[in-house]
């Protein structure tokens, strides 16, 4: 069973995403938006771009690192394999993520995601420990 889920919303898309720890939430998230966007097979760990973000609040950190992922994959024009967390914090957060350049030949695409929102958003420590999250995203 993958660590995360992808939930229907009215003309929009969503996930709900588990871990044990922070750091796997993160990683389970940004996994969850690699393969939203394309058949992550089909991509190769030809480079990586480091990720620094700051923010006020888990939820807010959360949709930063989220929306970097996407930013930097339009930007940049990469399409991204796989995320490693190197620190993170319930404010804070450092990773690396790897991936190659866009090429339409040879990766399949999903969707294209426009922006990460708050609609719905959450993202808890249950009592058991276990790290929950739900984002929606805008198509």
């Amino acid at each position: 069973m993958k660590p995360f889920e992808y939930i229907e919303h009215t003309a929009d898309a969503g996930m709900r995403v588990s871990g044990k720890t922070l750091h796997s939430l993160f990683n389970h998230a940004a996994q969850g938006v690699f393969e939203m966007i394309a058949v992550v097979d089909t991509i190769d760990e030809t480079l990586s771009i480091d990720v620094d973000i700051v923010a006020e609040s888990v939820e807010m950190l959360f949709v930063k690192w989220l929306d970097e992922l996407i930013f930097r994959h339009e930007t940049d024009e990469i399409f991204f394999k796989r995320s490693n967390i190197r620190s993170i914090s319930t404010t804070e957060l450092s990773a690396q993520v790897f991936g190659e350049p866009t090429n339409f030949d040879k990766h399949i695409v999903y969707t294209e995601i426009k922006a990460v929102t708050y609609h719905q958003l959450y993202v808890i420590q249950n009592p058991n420990g276990i790290w929950e999250a739900q984002v929606i995203f805008d198509l």
